[in-house]
């Protein structure tokens, strides 16, 4: 007689359960953040197939490469967002903080990608576009946007540490809370610096990304200010998955000193994941590749 497999004995249906519950919480916590996420992965999966019909190039590539690439990374960083607030304990979630949290990177985000798209559609650069008054402007109310969006890994990475009741271990919480203060500190001062620069995101070798690695775009021929920038930005990412890598490890060889020091080792990750982006960031002034 063939016994049926048991929610709670069965991996798989354990993983979907967890997902499913993790899916209702994260609607739950922020719908705002949660669904303006979600819309922008779908429309990202749009964009990309718009090559297929419209051959137009910027800059060695396909005008709707960057739209899909924001689209992309901003839907990410919003559901980030979200899944973190499902962990936050309810009686933090009525706050200004949260409110800030929400609306400030949902308008920034939409401001960004709009404006980005808009331009594609036309054939012409959003960044780097001092063409006319009105392009520098709008450049000027990116850089604000961006500082905006970024700012809210700050606000929410302050929330995830100072919680008393968060629900994850606290190798996890300081994984994610200190691995959002990193993307608001690195990803904002390398996108600064990266704004500024007067030729773009390239550091020597030819101003075109027709040559770059496969999908990122990166040179390979000379420095790129954006992979220090792109590490910054997705610090809570790298580091929130060696959290997690490092509690699924202590948990499975049950060692008690390893156990007591799991936050430590967090820590170390932190300081040594800045001093690769810190890397990164020298190689690319230095006009060296990333990958050559």
């Amino acid at each position: 007689m063939n016994s049926i497999s048991s929610p709670y004995t069965d991996p798989a249906r354990r993983v979907r359960s967890s997902l499913l519950r993790l899916a209702r919480a994260t609607l739950s916590a922020s719908p705002a953040l949660a669904w303006t996420a979600i819309a922008l992965l779908v429309l990202s999966l749009v964009v990309l197939l718009l090559p297929m019909f419209d051959g137009r190039q910027f800059q060695g590539v396909s005008v709707w490469l960057k739209p899909w690439k924001f689209l992309v990374s901003i839907g990410t960083y919003l559901l980030t967002l979200a899944v973190v607030f499902a962990w936050l304990p309810q009686a933090s979630r009525p706050s200004l903080a949260k409110r800030y949290v929400v609306w400030a990177s949902v308008a920034s985000g939409l401001f960004e990608i709009s404006y980005i798209s808009w331009q594609a559609a036309w054939g012409q650069a959003s960044h780097f576009n001092f063409s006319s008054p009105a392009a520098i402007l709008m450049y000027g109310l990116m850089g604000v946007g961006a500082v905006t969006l970024t700012s809210t890994a700050l606000v929410q990475g302050v929330m995830v540490l100072r919680s008393p009741g968060f629900a994850l271990p606290p190798a996890l919480k300081h994984g994610i809370g200190w691995g959002l203060v990193l993307t608001f500190v690195l990803g904002t001062a390398f996108g600064a610096y990266l704004s500024s620069s007067p030729s773009g995101h390239w550091v020597g070798g030819k101003p075109t990304d027709a040559a770059g690695l496969a999908v990122v775009h990166w040179a390979r021929d000379g420095g790129d200010l954006r992979v220090a920038h792109f590490f910054g930005i997705h610090a809570v990412h790298f580091i929130g998955l060696f959290a997690w890598g490092l509690v699924v490890f202590v948990r499975r060889v049950n060692v008690t000193g390893l156990r007591a020091h799991t936050r430590q080792w967090v820590w170390a990750f932190c300081v040594a994941y800045t001093a690769f982006c810190i890397w990164a960031f020298l190689q690319a002034i230095r006009g060296q590749p990333f990958f050559a």
